[in-house]
């Protein structure tokens, strides 16, 4: 079925990677090794199917029905193996935010009814399964016959897991535990969803109490950690009650007994490392990239001797890219009427424009498009501020009809909306974080200087106050002419400002919101309140929502 794809299998190594049995130099028998191809996607964040619902045309790069191609092919060569998902499927296109907010009741999500067609072994929840709250979560996982792992999500004041903390399959007679473990900053970016409901335990934390249940309880073989987590990096909240965001790294590193990690959330396409665990075996890595746009396969050598101990003598780690594979015929039949179904909601029009809409330059100027979200989040909370930021620089609709699918790629992430109350001081606090995404100074071309440590998209600005970042200035000094309605901001004044859940809730590292006062929330998409804010109108221009408040100095 499809296409098959070669994995080289290095000579059985003689000598074991995890630790030091003498297999002597006497070939072993075959039957005595065994062969486990342990495949992964990750955040595939909606993308079921290999098309773009945003600009409504073919997207070869991503879709899980293109990796079930290479699925079939791994199995036809690889018969013993392992099929799981690290993370964020529930939310991410509008493929899947239209499925949790149209007959969520009795709807099946059609990514679970496609992992269940191809017997997924594991998934593990990711934040972003939280982002439409816990109910309608826990009935599509009810749905679903694949198992959805969490052994670091507790119910409330407790250390017992709300959801099942591992699975064990049987291989060949090799017990192989899959321990499911996800980020802790879904206490911060979901806190209106979880808090009171859930905690949200240390990773590295859990793996050492669940790795020592599998191993000394089960007697299992094999310890693969399936994590929605990175390998390293900062966190990017800072709670002192929490533990690490990108725990992948300590785990492989500081908890005996794991053998392969499969990670996620990040983002990143990650293959061919192997770490040094605690207990001086091999820990294998694989990251599948994104949106899935590769099959992670981990192919695990094992020998098994005549007393039953069981080693892996070799890891290699590869991923895929599914570009060039076809799309799987029995996915593409099973998701058909919901593919169509979503195609004729995001290219409904709901606005006619003669101007054209971009956030090219968006974080570079003042921009229209960017003040429109500006004035809906004014307007849905009647605050005097309002702070928004362009999540990507590759948007631009119009002259025309503006669709559905242009709001979503917009505003692609499913927040709500806060309305705070802050003081001078912190906005300008507020500015001066944000502005590290720059560096300081200019570069050979004369423009700023991007700092490629800081995501794009926690560059906010703020409308309703009138200010300069001067980029010759470091951190800290860059904010002047702060003004409201033309007088000078005193770090004394008080304001409202409009912010969304991300920001309000800790994301982004933007501590000085921390004790700001919670005047309001709004339960509901920014990009519905957008849709809906363009929906009453025959046209719209830039002239009707477009105040140019703010510049860079460089």
């Amino acid at each position: 079925m499809g296409y098959r794809v070669p994995f080289l299998i290095l000579s059985l190594l003689v000598i074991s990677c995890n630790n030091d049995t003498d297999y002597g130099s006497g070939e072993v028998p075959a039957s005595d090794t065994v062969t486990i191809a342990v495949m992964a996607t990750t955040d595939v964040h909606g993308r079921v199917r290999a098309w773009d619902y945003y600009r409504d045309r073919e997207e070869p790069r991503y879709a899980l029905s293109k990796a079930a191609t290479l699925v079939d092919s791994i199995r036809s060569e690889y018969p013993n193996n392992l099929l799981l998902d690290a993370g964020d499927w529930l939310q991410g296109n509008p493929f899947a935010e239209y499925f949790a907010w149209h007959d969520p009741d009795e709807r099946h999500y059609p990514f679970l009814s496609v992992t269940d067609f191809l017997e997924y072994d594991a998934l593990v929840l990711g934040n972003h399964e939280f982002n439409f709250g816990l109910e309608y979560l826990n009935r599509q996982i009810g749905m679903t016959e694949t198992p959805v792992l969490g052994a670091n999500i507790y119910h409330h004041e407790t250390v017992d897991p709300a959801y099942p903390p591992y699975v064990i399959r049987d291989i060949e007679g090799i017990q192989v535990a899959i321990i499911g473990l996800t980020t802790p900053g879904s206490a911060v970016w979901d806190r209106s969803h979880v808090h009171g409901v859930l905690d949200f335990g240390d990773g590295p934390e859990a793996a050492g109490r669940f790795v020592s249940e599998v191993r000394d309880v089960h007697d299992v073989d094999i310890v693969i950690i399936l994590a929605h987590s990175g390998l390293d990096g900062e966190s990017s909240y800072h709670r002192e009650d929490l533990g690490e965001e990108n725990f992948g790294r300590t785990i492989g590193e500081q908890i005996p007994g794991v053998d392969l990690l499969v990670l996620g959330h990040t983002h990143r396409s990650i293959d061919g490392e192997i770490l040094e665990g605690a207990d001086g075996r091999q820990v294998g890595v694989i990251q599948p990239g994104r949106w899935a746009s590769h099959l992670g396969v981990a192919l695990l050598e094992i020998v098994r001797d005549g007393d039953g101990l069981v080693t892996i003598v070799d890891q290699q780690t590869r991923n895929y890219p599914v570009a060039d594979f076809p799309e799987h015929p029995d996915v593409l039949e099973m998701t058909d009427q919901a593919h169509q179904e979503v195609v004729n909601h995001v290219t409904e029009p709901i606005i006619h424009t003669d101007d054209t809409w971009t956030t090219a330059k968006a974080r570079l100027q003042d921009t229209p498009v960017i003040d429109l979200i500006q004035q809906v989040q004014k307007k849905k909370t009647g605050a005097e501020l309002s702070a928004a930021a362009a999540f990507n620089t590759s948007v631009t609709f119009g002259p025309g009809p503006i669709t559905r699918g242009d709001i979503a790629l917009l505003y692609p992430y499913y927040n709500t909306l806060y309305k705070l109350e802050i003081t001078g001081s912190q906005i300008r606090e507020y500015l001066e974080h944000s502005s590290q995404y720059y560096l300081t100074g200019t570069g050979e071309n004369g423009l700023p200087r991007i700092n490629r440590e800081w995501q794009g998209f926690n560059f906010d600005m703020l409308a309703g106050v009138t200010y300069h970042l001067d980029l010759q200035e470091e951190v800290g000094s860059r904010v002047t002419n702060l003004r409201y309605d033309g007088s000078p901001v005193a770090e004394d004044d008080r304001f409202t400002i409009a912010i969304n859940s991300y920001r309000a809730e800790g994301g982004g590292g933007f501590r000085m919101l921390e004790d700001a006062p919670v005047i309001d929330r709004i339960d509901r998409s920014v990009g519905d309140m957008i849709i809906e804010f363009l929906d009453g109108r025959e046209e719209i221009g830039h002239e009707d929502v477009f105040e140019e408040n703010w510049h860079l100095v460089y």
